[in-house]
């Protein structure tokens, strides 16, 4: 079925008159993005800023007694004398960025078996933290590590 000369003729005049406006808004968007660029790299230097050398050198001389890094809490606490291994860690965060990670613990030369924050072992041992390479345990109130043994190459 043919349509009728008038109503082709008026959806090309659209389609001709919406082409345009595009082209139109493009060329005005890429002038104002041009302008903004030229007026950035014609701007004026910000005038030179006089340092404190004095405060400065103080400043530097303290950076090597902060913890630029955080304190390691599994630095000075004791290795765990219990029968356990970890054979594996998860590392995991959901989307809170809350601590989510797993621990595989062999208990007594046995199976591993899967762990999280909050567990109770035997013994009543529960586990503190699971960090990268060490499981915090605490025992009877104090904290252990539990470390994930190393091969050494």
């Amino acid at each position: 079925m043919m349509f009728p000369v008038q109503l082709n003729q008026r959806y090309l005049l659209g389609g001709v008159i919406t082409l345009g406006g595009f082209v139109f808004a493009t060329f005005l968007y890429v002038a104002s993005a041009w302008y903004l660029d030229w007026q950035l790299a014609n701007q004026q230097p910000a005038p030179a800023v006089k340092m404190d050398t004095d405060a400065n050198a103080r400043l530097i001389a303290t950076i090597p007694d902060q913890h630029l890094f955080g304190i390691s809490a599994t630095g000075d606490m004791p290795v765990t004398n219990l029968q356990l291994r970890v054979t594996g860690i998860a590392r995991e965060t959901d989307a809170n960025n809350d601590n989510i990670s797993k621990a595989y613990i062999s208990i007594a030369g046995g199976p591993s078996k899967i762990f999280q924050v909050g567990d109770t072992l035997p013994d009543g041992v529960k586990i503190y933290e699971i960090t990268p390479d060490t499981v915090i345990l605490e025992n009877a109130g104090q904290l252990e590590k539990l470390p994930l043994p190393r091969e050494k190459l």
